[in-house]
């Protein structure tokens, strides 16, 4: 095709508005455009300070499931979440993975997580649930030994003395004092009188039918021996329901009562009720995966019987994956406390694995999730499992074929049903609530900066919050372990001089053990965007190029009468030590920012000419946030650059500072440092090279992430006819040591940059003369353009005449790379072999002698490559801007 000549004619000038409207689930993410919250319908607090009682979240999900019976109105009458996450055949594509691929990661990483992120056989986990204050404590104690000494009472198929002691205590007669030996029973039986509950009352004849016809369900699991054989996982579904209705009906008939204040988060006991349908794909779910069983909460006085209908990620409060034990459990005699999963037979491993895979959807779908509870049950053998932003810790095995497993998990159950919201993972700083009219929405609490220093704990400082209504979500916390960030668009509730929309980002920064801060993570986010905005005030040339932060610090929780820190160590206490060893020496902490302006992500653009402006602009805004504030940010990617509209034009945003750090440490550390996202990172970050991250880092992130549209699309339209394609460029998002060797291939040479600018996208041939064809012309004529910027940005970095020969090509010494990074993406031993193989050269295969990525690590090159990168963006931006 004839071509202008390229070296003086960027991305076209103007920029087209889209063919045709999108997609709706694919619009909704635009945080500028208002949009209708349906916010899920997890079993929330009262109804007497915003939130919802167990009783409403039961009849609103029956409403729900009954119109969503009908088709024509089902995808309209219930919302996945405050945020739609849509299939695999929507999103991946941005990400360059098909769904199979996708799904293939995700096992490896589950696999990965299994193996590193969990420590088993710990039995303290089960006292996470106790209720905080002790006469809550007291009664979780009276009524598990009720319901055990019940149960028991079925299963040897005589009347069980204690129970009759108390129910003739119940009743005011004196049990026989022979029988008697200690005065545990009376203590009990005094403790539920005192607190009026029905419970003392021996069950009704139709209670006691519903737990005879309960108990025969379920009577074989109890049964279970090692002589049944190996059991089909269906057929331990239904044993596994009744037992936890069994539960329900003796915990809804000790503690109906029971009211223990105004406190929402704590005014009444609830209920834990299986789901009816078992082994099946959740709404709310971004892939095939089928959950085993999953229990949701309601409200003590709700009716006790399985939830019909579908089951909802949005709602569930703890899924149990369930497996048929091919052989007992090698962990199951070990008496010490806390063992690696190299001791857990391959059912237990395979059972967590799912329940991982199942648990990244929950915290996904739920935005008030801080951690999540899990069950894995193998046979006659359960465990319980803790999900921290830092790792898992899961309990010992529970032998239900046991009095004393039974019991373990029964005390569970009721701990569950009795402690306080936030001990169950929930967050009571983020609400769903309902106004005079009773229209429902989500309101969040955002820590004040006047509340201390970058909201650092301090003695005596005051914690105040501003609170927000959430109208919006832009990102889902989809990753089961680590910062597990979400971000909301939200408004002030109440007027404050300032009604504009703030984007809210909350998340988990990790902190020294000793609470010192590192200058990263949200914390040192928090100091960097303050000293961010003084640069702004001084130099109003980048305004709306980076955020302003309007509040942010530390979330603090109310734990029994006292303001805590939310944070792993808040949640496990002591058990910290069982966490794993790369994480053990962190605690991730829970801070939550609001910031402005709120950006659009960039698969928004209309066309390359605005990626382009908006690129130039983000990176205008990194220069001057590290020359003037000497701050390295660390992680370019499709995410962390946004843009804002006003009428036809764009300005580029460069955001998320909290992989950031001050640039003067960065080079003075002496240790590998690996940071950023997967597909973006720079070779240096890949392999951990023991240089420090410099701009060039940054600037080699971006040249990936042009490469990456291009491959991909710009736009969401042409996103939708990629998401199939096949190209090299997968491996850049498959493991660590396939995206190292490509990039190094890919960008030692021009001819080899051209086989990947090959794969550049290309619209469908449309008829000849169509105006389709027109606009494809052009469409064809702006990648082109954008496949010319690839080039000079490559020169430009790998290749810059300015500087010196040593700087120049991809050479890497072999002695000096290390094993890949760990990115939950397990790297084979081939590939990373052929990553550290130096490219040949004339020499052949001989390693040359300067590692040219640590040449162009040193300070001097590093700034003149930053400041030609730069400036080639500068120059074409500037000419889109003055053509249009």
């Amino acid at each position: 095709m004839a071509r202008k000549a390229k070296s003086t004619k960027p991305a076209g000038a103007t920029s087209k508005a889209p063919k045709k409207r999108l997609h709706s689930e694919l619009e909704n993410d635009d945080p500028n455009q208002q949009q209708t919250i349906l916010p899920p319908e997890p079993c929330t607090p009262t109804k007497q300070t915003g939130g919802r009682s167990g009783a409403e979240v039961e009849y609103s999900a029956k409403k729900t499931r009954k119109r969503t019976s009908a088709p024509t109105t089902a995808p309209a009458l219930r919302s996945p979440g405050l945020l739609s996450r849509s299939s695999h055949a929507n999103t991946l594509s941005s990400r360059g993975l098909p769904p199979k691929a996708q799904k293939i990661i995700r096992e490896n990483e589950a696999d990965h997580q299994v193996e590193n992120m969990l420590c088993a056989n710990i039995p303290e986990i089960l006292q996470q649930a106790r209720p905080h204050d002790e006469p809550r404590s007291e009664l979780a104690i009276a009524t598990s030994e009720y319901i055990c000494a019940d149960l028991e009472w079925r299963i040897s198929k005589g009347p069980n003395q204690r129970v009759l002691r108390l129910r003739k205590r119940a009743k005011g007669k004196q049990p026989d004092t022979a029988t008697s030996t200690t005065n545990d029973d009376s203590k009990l039986a005094a403790l539920l009188s005192s607190m009026g509950i029905a419970a003392a009352n021996e069950p009704s004849a139709e209670l006691e039918g519903k737990l005879a016809a309960e108990f025969s369900e379920f009577q074989p699991w109890v049964f279970l021996s090692a002589s049944s054989g190996k059991q089909n996982e269906r057929q331990s579904y239904p044993w596994i329901q009744h037992f936890h209705l069994y539960i329900a009906h003796l915990v809804r008939h000790y503690l109906g009562s029971v009211q223990y204040g105004e406190n929402p988060a704590t005014a009444s006991p609830r209920l834990l009720l299986p789901y009816k349908r078992t082994d099946t794909k959740y709404k709310g779910s971004d892939d095939d995966t089928r959950a085993d069983i999953g229990l949701v909460s309601r409200s003590v006085g709700a009716n006790v019987a399985m939830v019909d209908g579908s089951a909802y990620y949005n709602e569930v409060f703890a899924v149990t994956e369930v497996k048929a034990s091919s052989g007992p459990s090698r962990a199951a005699s070990t008496a010490d406390s806390g063992i690696d999963t190299s001791q857990l037979d391959g059912d237990t491993k395979q059972a967590f694995k799912q329940l991982f895979l199942y648990s990244r959807q929950v915290f996904a779908e739920q935005p008030d999730r801080r951690f999540m509870w899990g069950i894995t049950i193998c046979d006659n053998h359960i465990r319980v499992c803790i999900l921290t932003s830092s790792g898992a810790l899961a309990s010992h095995e529970m032998d239900i074929t046991t009095a004393k497993g039974r019991c373990d998990y029964i005390r569970l159950l009721v701990n569950w049903c009795l402690c306080d919201w936030h001990q169950l993972g929930f967050d009571p700083s983020v609400r769903y609530c309902e106004d005079e009219r009773g229209n429902r929405y989500w309101e969040i609490d955002v820590p004040q900066m006047a509340t201390g220093d970058a909201g650092m704990e301090s003695a005596g400082s005051r914690y105040e919050t501003q609170t927000y209504t959430i109208t919006g979500a832009s990102v889902a916390a989809d990753h089961l372990f680590g910062r597990h960030t979400r971000c909301f668009v939200a408004t002030p509730k109440q007027s404050t001089g300032n009604q504009g929309k703030v984007l809210i980002k909350d998340s988990w920064s990790y902190l020294g053990r000793h609470r010192v801060q590192e200058r990263s993570g949200e914390l040192g986010e928090i100091a960097f965007l303050t000293k961010i905005g003084q640069m702004v005030d001084e130099h109003p040339e980048f305004a709306g190029t980076v955020p302003r932060l309007e509040d942010g610090g530390i979330v603090r929780l109310n734990i029994n009468g006292h303001l805590e820190i939310d944070s792993v160590e808040t949640v496990l206490g002591d058990l910290c030590r069982h966490l794993p060893k790369h994480s053990s020496d962190y605690a991730y902490t829970h801070v939550r920012l609001a910031m402005t302006p709120v950006g659009t992500r960039l698969r928004k653009l209309r066309s390359v000419a605005e990626l382009v402006v908006v690129i130039s602009d983000a990176l205008q805004a990194h220069k001057a946030v590290l020359d003037h504030c000497q701050i390295l940010h660390r992680d370019i990617s499709e995410n962390n650059i946004m843009f804002t509209r006003s009428g036809n034009k764009v300005c580029g945003m460069l955001i998320d500072f909290d992989n950031a750090v001050d640039a003067n440490a960065a080079r003075n550390r002496s240790g590998p440092v690996c940071t950023g996202t997967l597909p973006f990172m720079s070779v240096n970050n890949l392999r951990k090279a023991k240089v420090a991250r410099t701009a060039v880092d940054d600037m080699e992130s971006v040249l990936y992430l042009l490469i990456w549209l291009g491959v991909w699309g710009i736009t969401t339209e042409h996103r939708k006819q990629t998401h199939d394609k096949e190209t090299q460029l997968i491996e850049w998002n498959m493991d660590v040591g396939m995206a190292i060797r490509n990039k190094r291939l890919t960008m030692s040479s021009k001819s080899n940059l051209k086989d990947l600018l090959n794969d550049f996208y290309t619209p469908p041939m449309s008829e000849l003369g169509s105006t389709l064809q027109a606009e494809d012309d052009e469409t064809i004529e702006d990648y082109e353009d954008l496949q010319i910027i690839v080039e000079e940005m490559r020169e430009a970095i790998f290749d810059n005449p300015n500087v010196s020969g040593n700087a120049k090509g991809t050479t890497i010494r072999v002695d000096n790379t290390k094993a890949p990074a760990k990115t939950g993406r397990r790297a084979n031993a081939s590939a990373i072999k052929q990553a550290r193989r130096p490219i040949a050269t004339s020499k052949g295969n001989k390693p040359e002698p300067v590692d040219s990525f640590e040449e162009r690590a040193k300070p001097d090159i590093a700034k003149k490559i930053h400041e030609n990168v730069v400036g080639l963006l500068k120059s074409y931006a500037d000419l889109i801007r003055s053509m249009s």
